[in-house]
């Protein structure tokens, strides 16, 4: 058994946890593992906390790379031949193991129990939750939410308590949400839930209550509630179905008069769609997105947002879309086509200033739209036609938010030093956050910086990180192209998220970028490609300097998982999970229900 493991670990770290998945159901033991330490950055961090604070377990003669773990149940002492690299087999040693796999990757196996004993309840929950996904694979279906929703007495389907807005799309979706919460809690007349995703710099922004995310010690109490729930009714919830039924359980808690939700991937099996009275459903846009999940054409993708409309309740739906698909659907769903409305239906039709162009595969200056324009004029169309007391100036200030890091602008003070007297002076500096990480939508953010700012094209520091599955080349030559060709311009950074590309791929995938800033990539046992998981707020603070220095336009762009440390950079105060969640934040939401697309803004 243990060299089956071994062969498979010098394979792939996924077949690896595949194969002990199989072994813990075929064989009804927990697990019998040999970790090959050189892949996944995560079982690399795992394997080596443990490595390094448990000397009794693993002989000191193995490398970084070659520790291997054996666990088994109980207390049983259990001698192995581990199979490592290059068919050498070594005897190990006779192990008392205490825990599975699943309290090796628990917060309580990771750090020593000194520092454990620092972490708050909010923290240890909070990692839990980002560990989910290791040991609940993700299905998309709704059998574990179903369940959920009605063991918590299925708040979100009592329409005579609470009005239920659901939205899905390709793009725009989270943008739509938060500007038609936002217009109804700024009114004062309604205590609204808003259910988005991802986060940036904290878990809690996912859940807000009139625009103010959930406290620490509501997460304590409520989530530990279901995971109390999974555990007693053996539910496999992944973290997206946690995530959403957290939200819906607060929300019901909490009393509130209106939850807006976002869907997390597609629609018709996405978790949030339990809900089966929605009081609108808003499909915003459709483009090619998650192929390999929802299908590989606009047609099939609309299909599944689709899913998310209900018999007998309203639709709107965007322009950017195949209405024909759409209005079709909608009547096999048993929408009267009376309930299908596009904007236009409501508004009347656009100004010519507004009018908003279909999303075509290219953006350039001469089909340059904001695309803020169409979510504001969507979110618009749905509070009117939901009739809510609100005024149009009501409406008109509150659609106008925009969500953070997306083409989120700001000015930052900053402090320069005189090199020639050592006289320092305060300086303001245009910021602008985004998170443009693919070439569409690193095109649409150049041309939308010419657009608002057409005469600081020669003047623009640019402070990007990537996530490692995106095209790095294409993305990085079109800012190189803003910045005419000059990469000392250009601040390359890396994250902590496993997802993140480093600085190495980054310079591997553009020679060109040899002269930007970066920090050297510094190899170890570890980390074969070398990482620096403070280059974001040290890049982030050089990039500063140098844009007072030379008034220059600073751009901070790319991955999601860059914004949290840039903006603790740049002085934000927000709330902010600890380095303790952080270090965790990605554990298997690689191919969860996460919504990672170029939401265009």
């Amino acid at each position: 058994m243990m060299l089956l493991v071994g062969v498979v670990s010098r394979l792939s770290p996924l077949l690896l946890l595949i194969s002990a998945l199989l072994l813990h159901h075929i064989f009804s033991i927990d697990y019998c593992l040999a970790f090959s330490m050189q892949y996944s950055l995560l079982i690399r961090r795992v394997g080596y906390s443990v490595c390094k604070r448990r000397k009794n377990i693993v002989p000191s003669s193995f490398t970084a790379s070659r520790r291997s773990i054996c666990m088994v149940p109980g207390e049983r002492r259990y001698q192995s031949t581990i199979l490592l690299g290059n068919n050498r087999r070594q005897q190990a040693p006779q192990l008392q193991i205490m825990q599975p796999l699943t309290s090796l990757f628990s917060s309580n196996s990771l750090d020593s129990k000194e520092e454990e004993e620092e972490w708050s309840a909010y923290e240890k929950l909070v990692r839990k939750l980002y560990m989910t996904n290791l040991f609940n694979p993700v299905k998309l279906g709704l059998e574990n939410m179903n369940k959920l929703h009605e063991l918590l007495g299925n708040p979100m389907n009592q329409s005579n308590k609470v009005t239920v807005i659901h939205i899905a799309g390709s793009n725009g979706k989270g943008s739509v949400a938060l500007k038609t919460a936002n217009t109804l809690s700024q009114s004062g007349k309604y205590k609204v839930g808003l259910f988005v995703s991802p986060h940036i710099s904290s878990f809690r922004e996912r859940i807000q209550i009139n625009g103010v995310p959930i406290s620490e010690a509501q997460v304590e109490i409520y989530l530990q509630e279901i995971f109390d729930i999974c555990e007693e009714h053996s539910i496999p919830a992944t973290f997206f179905e946690v995530t959403t039924a957290l939200a819906f359980h607060i929300f019901a808690q909490e009393n509130v008069d209106v939850v807006v939700l976002e869907t997390g991937l597609g629609g018709r099996l996405d978790a949030t769609n339990v809900i089966s009275k929605p009081a609108l459903s808003i499909i915003t846009s459709i483009g090619l997105e998650h192929t390999r999940i929802l299908g590989d054409t606009v047609e099939l993708i609309a299909l599944e947002k689709g899913g998310i409309m209900k018999r007998n309740c309203p639709v709107l739906v965007g322009s950017n879309l195949p209405l024909d698909v759409l209005r079709d659907c909608s009547k096999e769903k048993g929408v009267m086509s009376s309930d299908f409305y596009v904007c236009d239906d409501v508004l009347g039709p656009a100004d010519g200033d507004e009018e908003v162009q279909p999303n075509t595969t290219d953006v350039d200056a001469s089909s340059f739209n904001d695309y803020d324009i169409e979510n504001s004029r969507i979110a618009t169309a749905a509070l009117k036609l939901l009739q809510f007391e609100l005024s149009s100036e009501d409406i008109a200030k509150g659609v106008s938010i925009r969500p953070p890091c997306r083409f989120e602008e700001m000015d930052i003070s900053t402090t320069i030093t005189n090199s020639d007297d050592g006289t320092t002076t305060q300086k303001n500096v245009r910021v602008v956050l985004d998170v443009a990480h693919n070439p569409q939508a690193m095109e649409y953010l150049m041309i939308k910086l010419q657009s608002n700012y057409p005469n600081r094209k020669n003047q623009t520091r640019i402070v990007v990180g990537m996530s490692s599955d995106k095209d790095l080349k294409h993305c990085t030559d079109i800012l190189l192209e803003h910045v005419d060709d000059r990469p000392e311009k250009l601040h390359l950074v890396e994250a902590s998220h496993p997802r993140a590309a480093s600085i190495s791929s980054i310079l591997d995938a553009n020679e060109k970028l040899v002269d930007s800033y970066h920090e050297s990539p510094n190899t170890d046992d570890l980390n074969e490609h070398g990482r620096d998981i403070s280059s974001v707020s040290k890049q982030v603070h050089s990039a500063l300097q140098l844009a007072a220095k030379n008034d220059e336009l600073l751009v901070i762009c790319g991955s999601v998982f860059i914004m949290a440390d840039a903006r603790e950079e740049l002085g934000i105060v927000e709330p902010r999970d600890s380095k303790v969640i952080a270090e965790v934040s990605g554990a298997g939401l690689r191919s969860s229900q996460e919504n990672f697309n170029d939401d265009k803004k």
